[in-house]
């Protein structure tokens, strides 16, 4: 991805919680970094950098939760929750030197780190902030209205060359719809909001008869490779959960979480009409997919006229999050009439 770096700054999902049950160790790799994250018999997550101090056994592959600590599958040491040494086996001492830990927050069945190139491993900058699916200011809702989005209704798709500028454009991008997906009119970009690190819109996609507004979708995005989408409408209002994770400087994994309504007649059981919505949802995001795995990035595009609004501006917020090595984004152009 020319000049684009795959190290920006903010918040991105990095699996489920159900993916990791209490006791449970699982290895993991982003922006670069190999990572452990396990869970500790009392149910807290916890995510260190990998590698043991002692003679540098990748944790993830063997270690052992004792408690809240992980235990190193060469040598037995033992890592607790801040990174600290908390057993060499056969000797009293500890040692100082600490693993570093990663900031990581757990909500509604997803997990989140924090990923700041400047303090790797530090806390979330003050106003930078994780939305939160079920607590949009105007649509509010009660997240135990909802089935589970783990594991019926998600899409996970490892070790893409797919760069998560491409998937975070779909935020102002109203022409796509009718050629990608399919859609009987183009949406109208209604609103945006650039003030904050959440890029927050407002898009309408109208009834083909009547041209009023028939469906909107609210959208949060925090900052690139992490959207939050509610769709306002009768039959098809869901809650959507969209992420493009970088794992290197080429590759990034790629996931979907759905969260549908729960029916009255079965609000235990995901009934067979909404299992079968939730199995379209790969297909869905495969009409964006093909689209990214191909596409090749443009710092200097030429928009269409009614799309530069909102590209420009969606640009130029964007470049807050770029702060590590490469030019992030270059000016636009807009088509000129011929």
């Amino acid at each position: 991805m020319l000049n684009l770096s795959m190290k920006p700054t903010g918040w991105f999902q990095i699996g489920w919680s159900a993916e990791i049950p209490p006791g449970g160790v699982k290895p993991m790799k982003y922006f670069g970094h190999d990572l452990v994250a396990f869970r500790s018999d009392a149910g807290v997550l916890t995510v260190l950098d990998a590698h043991c101090p002692h003679m540098g056994a990748h944790l993830g592959y063997g270690g052992k939760v004792k408690g809240d600590c992980i235990a190193c599958p060469y040598h037995g040491w033992e890592w607790g929750a801040e990174g600290q040494n908390t057993l060499i086996p056969g000797e009293e001492r500890r040692i100082p030197k600490k693993m570093r830990k990663w900031h990581a927050v757990e909500r509604h069945g997803i997990l989140f780190l924090w990923h700041d190139p400047s303090d790797l491993g530090g806390k979330p900058r003050e106003g930078w902030e994780l939305p939160d699916i079920f607590a949009h200011p105007d649509l509010p809702a009660d997240p135990q209205d909802f089935y589970p989005c783990y594991p019926d209704a998600i899409v996970f798709k490892p070790d893409e060359r797919i760069h998560p500028q491409l998937m975070t454009e779909n935020a102002a991008d109203t022409a796509h719809f009718r050629y990608t997906h399919h859609a009987p009119e183009d949406p109208v970009l209604l609103e945006f909001d650039t003030s904050t690190t959440v890029w927050k819109s407002q898009m309408g996609f109208l009834n083909k008869h009547t041209k009023e507004i028939a469906l909107r979708l609210h959208a949060r995005n925090a900052g690139v490779g992490l959207s939050f989408t509610i769709f306002e409408h009768g039959a098809l209002g869901r809650r959507l959960v969209l992420s493009c994770t970088p794992v290197d400087d080429e590759i990034s994994d790629l996931r979907v979480s759905y969260f549908f309504p729960r029916d009255p007649i079965s609000p235990e059981v995901m009934p067979e009409h909404v299992r079968k919505m939730a199995r379209q949802t790969e297909e869905l995001f495969e009409e964006d997919a093909r689209m990214w795995r191909h596409q090749r990035f443009r710092q200097q595009p030429i928009f269409a006229r009614r799309d530069v609004e909102g590209y420009r501006a969606l640009r130029k917020w964007c470049k807050q999050f770029y702060e590590a090595e490469g030019y992030p984004i270059g000016p636009l152009k807009v088509m000129e009439d011929e």
